[in-house]
C-alpha cells in the first residue's frame, strides 16, 4: 500500500476508530522510527492554562512551565511616611526582577534641635548613610535622591541639606556622592530608615521606584 486517503462525512466529521484489541498499539510514519505521542504524552508536557493568561511557557531542561512576562518600566514599590518613630519601615517588599531602585526622600525632618544622619539598613544587611546628611532640624528638612543598583550594590546620593521644610523651589546645589551596599539586592524584604542619633521623626516622606 503505498497511501493511506482518510476523508471525513458530509459534516466535515473525521473518525479514527480504535483498535478492536487493547493494548500497546503504536504508529510508524513512513521513512521514520519512533512512537507516535498519546493524548496523555502531550497534557502532562504542556501545563494546564487555566488562571495564566498572559504568560508564557518556558522550561528548565526538564519540566515546563509558565513564566510572567516582565513589563518593564519604573514601578512604584512603596511610599514611607517619616512623620513619628525613631526608625520607619517599608514593611515586607518584593525585590525580585527589578534591576535598579530609586529612593526619593522629601522634606525629611525630625523634631530635634540638631539633626542626625540620615541612613537605611535592609534587612540582614549593613547599614548605609545617605550623602549628605545631617537631616534637617525641627525647623529645617533634608531632600535627597538616592539611585542603586541590585546586582553590583553601587549607588548614588544627592541630597539638599538644612532646607526650608516642604519646599517646592530650591536652587540646584548640594552634595552628591558614590556609595556601595552588596546587602541591599534583590533578595531585600524590607527597608528600614533611621537617624544615627536616635531622633524621632516628625515630617516627611520616602517613596520607592523599582526599574525591572
Amino acid at each position: 500500500m503505498s497511501s493511506v486517503k482518510i476523508a471525513g462525512d458530509t459534516s466535515g466529521l473525521i473518525t479514527l476508530a480504535a483498535p478492536a484489541a487493547a493494548g500497546t498499539n503504536t504508529i510508524t510514519m513512513p521513512a521514520a522510527t519512533g512512537t507516535m505521542a498519546l493524548t496523555s504524552n502531550i497534557t502532562t508536557a504542556v501545563p494546564s492554562q487555566t488562571g495564566n493568561s498572559g504568560k508564557y511557557l518556558t522550561t528548565n531542561g526538564s519540566a515546563t512551565s509558565w513564566g510572567t512576562v516582565a513589563s518593564g518600566g519604573i514601578t512604584l514599590i512603596t511610599t514611607v511616611n517619616t512623620t513619628s518613630g525613631t526608625s520607619i519601615s517599608t514593611g515586607t517588599i518584593d525585590l525580585t526582577g527589578y534591576k535598579q531602585l530609586t529612593m526619593i526622600c522629601y522634606s525629611i525632618g525630625s523634631s530635634a534641635s540638631t539633626g542626625g544622619q540620615f541612613r537605611y539598613t535592609p534587612n540582614g544587611g549593613s547599614t548605609m548613610i545617605f550623602y549628605g546628611t545631617p537631616t534637617g532640624t525641627s525647623s529645617q528638612a533634608q531632600y535627597t535622591m538616592y539611585t542603586h543598583d541590585l546586582a553590583s550594590g553601587i549607588g548614588r546620593s544627592s541630597s539638599l541639606t538644612a532646607k526650608a521644610r516642604n519646599e517646592t523651589l530650591l536652587a540646584p546645589g548640594g552634595p552628591t556622592g558614590m556609595a556601595i551596599n552588596t546587602s541591599l539586592s534583590t533578595s531585600t524584604t524590607s527597608i528600614v530608615f533611621d537617624m544615627d542619633g536616635g531622633e524621632t521623626f516628625d515630617i516627611g516622606q520616602i517613596t520607592i521606584y523599582g526599574l525591572s
